[in-house]
């Protein structure tokens, strides 16, 4: 097909949305969260009446070929843009693999992304499969659809934004498939796509270290490597729009999701398949912490192999009571939900994913697609239901006590020659959980008042002096004390305190006074 497509006219229409409070009839676009995604795609590709066009990470899902099948059999022209068959599942590759070649054999155009992003070598997944596209969206002349879904056999909790009959929006969809087929696809001089030429354009040479082949990476991918893209080729600093958004082209994945968060002033709803990323755990942290919103977060089971370094990442967000949870039907919704707007995106937060600067004139991430809604009826619409979904989903406090029984069991086993019965074991790794939070939650708070404290002396430079006044503060902060319990509490920590110098510094500067025998905050002073 060419660049220019036949749009159907707007028309008034309803769909209808079921949701926990009965149905809401909504015109043109509507939002979905649930285990059904794939059967509403097939329905409305059903509607198509002149071409489907899918740009899909995995499409393996038998009912999906059967009704494209159906569609070019009725004259409607198919295109897909997917990876190579290589990225497919060893168990499944033959059968998909004979699906699209039946398919392209009917008529249907199918497009092949081969490029490659990064340097895998110490990934054991580096070689053969180690693909940089990972969007999903579909568009036909009736509809422009966005998913966090593959199209797959398996079925999955995911989610999906559509829009029926809205003109603007098909028309947008068909440019971002169009551009995905000229940066990878269409040839352009000797290179699959436009992108080797329009780095070649920044970095000076086609020679560049930019596109030599990792080791150990099989040499079916040379020509189709990038290890990083200059950051000319990436926006920095997007502004927030109702659109279909290209990572990274359009967008940096991790700017931009967290400027969605930051612009939200009441709530942040996040779903992910997986979230593995440090930096982005210690950014909702640090959001948290600064900025009053709600934040919770449904997280996929596959993202919790609770190696050490996750569990305390999901510690310290749990510490600042952001609640997480997991479900148990396999979590692949990748959603954004806020007071603001709706994100529905193909992004999970892991690294690759959420795009970082390799230096600081080059960024690495995958090329993944986001869609940005802010009709305020689709966004309620869509935290109706992920509160529906969070709320009867399990607390990720049991998965993380689960492991800690292991722990259990071998230290009374090894160490005291104890058996632990089940109920047991659960118990007390309960109440080391507890306490690891507790630790975390001490920290977080002993830093808000150390904030604070020193915003209230105007300095950015902490001195020990101020770790031991932010503890007075913190006793305080449990209700007053005399002079001989926060002494008593201090010597815990360093027994040379000069316990009433710091008292009277705190009370010089108004922070804290005295009532009788007792000091308490002043809470006018220091709000904490």
């Amino acid at each position: 097909m060419g660049a220019d497509f036949p749009i159907l006219p707007t028309q008034n229409i309803n769909v209808k949305c079921q949701t926990s409070k009965g149905e809401k009839e909504l015109s043109g676009t509507t939002f979905e969260l649930s285990t059904e995604v794939i059967p509403s795609m097939i329905r409305e590709i059903e509607l198509a009446e002149k071409y489907v066009r899918i740009a899909i990470f995995q499409m393996h899902q038998e009912g999906i070929f059967k009704i494209l099948s159906q569609k070019i059999k009725q004259g409607i022209n198919v295109e897909i843009l997917t990876l190579p068959y290589d990225s497919i599942n060893d168990d499944v590759r033959a059968e998909v693999e004979q699906r699209f070649k039946h398919l392209e054999k009917e008529g249907a155009m199918l497009y092949f992304n081969k490029w490659n992003v990064g340097d895998p070598g110490r990934t054991t997944t580096a070689v053969r499969r180690w693909y940089s596209f990972h969007g999903k969206f579909i568009v036909t002349d009736r509809s422009a659809i966005a998913l966090s879904a593959n199209l797959i056999q398996s079925q999955e909790l995911d989610a999906a934004i559509l829009f029926r009959d809205d003109e603007e929006k098909i028309k947008e969809f068909n440019e971002k498939f169009e551009k995905l087929l000229n940066l990878f696809v269409k040839k352009s001089n000797t290179f699959d796509g436009s992108i080797h030429d329009d780095i070649t354009k920044v970095v000076g040479t086609e020679n560049h270290d930019i596109f030599k082949l990792p080791k150990n990476v099989d040499p079916i991918h040379e020509n189709h490597w990038i290890r990083h893209y200059p950051i000319e080729i990436c926006k920095p600093n997007t502004a927030i729009e109702e659109k279909l958004y290209i990572t990274p082209f359009d967008c940096q994945g991790r700017n931009f999701i967290e400027s969605l968060i930051t612009e939200a002033e009441k709530f942040a709803y996040i779903s992910t398949e997986s979230f593995t990323d440090e930096d982005f755990s210690n950014f909702l942290v640090d959001t948290s912490v600064n900025k009053k919103i709600e934040i919770k977060i449904l997280s996929g089971i596959k993202s919790m192999d609770f190696s050490d370094r996750i569990q305390d990442m999901f510690r310290d967000l749990l510490a600042q009571e952001i609640d997480i949870r997991t479900t148990e039907e396999d979590l692949h919704a990748k959603l954004l939900i806020t007071d603001k707007s709706l994100t529905v995106s193909s992004v999970n937060l892991n690294r690759i994913n959420l795009g970082w600067h390799k230096t600081k004139e080059y960024w690495r991430e995958n090329t993944e697609s986001l869609l940005v809604c802010k009709n305020l009826k689709i966004v309620e619409l869509a935290k109706e239901k992920y509160l529906e979904l969070f709320y009867k989903s399990q607390k990720v406090e049991e998965k993380l006590s689960e492991k800690l029984e292991d722990t259990v069991k071998r230290m009374f086993d090894k160490t005291f020659q104890l058996r632990v019965t089940p109920d047991a074991r659960t118990l007390l790794a309960k109440f080391v959980l507890k306490k690891q939070i507790d630790v975390k939650k001490l920290v977080l708070k002993i830093g808000k008042i150390t904030k604070k404290l020193m915003t209230h002396y105007k300095r950015t430079k902490v001195e020990k002096q101020d770790f031991i006044s932010a503890m007075v503060l913190y006793n305080l902060s449990e209700g007053k004390q005399s002079y001989n319990q926060l002494k008593e509490k201090l010597d815990e920590v360093e027994e040379d305190v000069n316990t009433q110098a710091i008292i009277n510094a705190l009370m010089f500067a108004g922070v804290i006074e005295k009532e009788g025998d007792y000091y308490k905050i002043n809470i006018e002073a220091l709000e904490y």
